[in-house]
């Protein structure tokens, strides 16, 4: 299977751009799942109309609202090299207390509850089968974290929740916990990304 017959997903990037910019080079069409980093000089030279950011609770949000390959707070893309998704940034940063408001902490790392109910009703409308996040729903982080550590609850892991009550898509893929692990949940399959890990989405899975 060559490069145009698939699209990679990306995981995590946390500053590493030279890392993420050899991945580019061998890919045709990427989407990155967010935390990509603060800085957005390393995307000046790559194609936005092929390479995609999502963000995430490590992004710079005084800066990547201006960056042509960031998709923004949420939406539904049609026919990215054939594929169709549904896309929604954000994450809590259960770190929020040891870094700094505008140098590597945003209060807008979450999508605000207004775009949400937004976000909530496109989603209810187009059903999608793919959907790509940074963070996952609330009912996910235990697979991840483990039965006896300290659950942070927040509006992103709540809302993800809210979305897949509506319906469940066929695949959900995510970072942010930097693990490489898939579940099969009810009717979903879940794929987390460790950081700089890729996964090509073939053509027969969408």
């Amino acid at each position: 299977m060559n490069n145009l017959d698939k699209i990679t997903i990306l995981g995590d990037v946390h500053g590493k751009y030279q890392d993420y910019l050899n991945i580019v080079k061998n890919h045709e069409y990427t989407i990155q799942l967010g935390d990509y980093g603060f800085k957005y000089d390393s995307l000046k030279d790559v194609d936005h109309n092929k390479h995609l950011i999502i963000g995430g609770n490590h992004d710079n949000y005084d800066k990547v609202n201006s960056v042509p390959n960031y998709l923004g707070d949420y939406g539904y893309t049609v026919n990215f090299n054939g594929l169709n998704f549904f896309y929604y940034r954000g994450a809590y940063s259960i770190d929020r207390q040891d870094r700094t408001i505008g140098i590597n902490w945003w209060e807008q790392e979450q999508v605000a509850i207004d775009q949400f109910m937004k976000a909530r009703e496109l989603y209810r409308e187009i059903k999608p089968d793919i959907v790509l996040t940074h963070d996952c729903p609330d009912f996910m982080v235990r697979n991840y974290i483990g039965p006896y550590a300290r659950v942070y609850e927040n509006i992103t892991n709540w809302a993800l929740g809210e979305l897949y009550k509506i319906h469940q898509p066929k695949l959900w893929i995510h970072g942010h916990y930097h693990q490489s692990k898939t579940t099969v949940y009810e009717n979903t399959k879940f794929i987390c990304l460790d950081e700089l890990e890729i996964y090509s989405l073939a053509k027969d899975e969408y």
